[in-house]
């Protein structure tokens, strides 16, 4: 699930992303059954090739937040470009990516092959 909105709180004031058109991830979750397969990555990238399209309107970034004691969070959202901003609120790291139209090659190669 995610929301296109503008980056505007009060904590992000002094960012050079203040004021900019985001798409913001809301929630992505792997029941814990499915966890550890892949699944979460897949998706992951699913939705940031759906993002790409910016079916809500022209953004410059893609944020989302992730508790800071989820290393495995961390991690697949770092591998994908993410960068911590020192954001927290309530325990959970505000992470930002700017769209640049190379997230989702990996995907985009896997269905290829797929097809074949």
């Amino acid at each position: 699930m995610y929301i296109y909105d503008t980056l505007d709180h009060e904590s992000f004031e002094n960012k050079v992303f203040y004021g900019k058109k985001s798409y913001f991830i809301w929630h992505m979750m792997i029941d814990k059954h499915y966890q550890g397969q892949g699944y979460g990555k897949l998706a992951f990238e699913k939705i940031l090739k759906d993002i790409e399209s910016m079916p809500d309107g022209e953004a410059e970034y893609v944020t989302l937040f992730y508790h800071t004691s989820n290393v495995k969070a961390k991690t697949l959202y770092t591998s994908f470009g993410f960068v911590d901003t020192g954001i927290i609120q309530d325990s959970s790291m505000l992470a930002i990516k700017k769209i640049d139209g190379n997230i989702t090659e990996s995907l985009v190669n896997r269905i290829s092959l797929k097809e074949m």
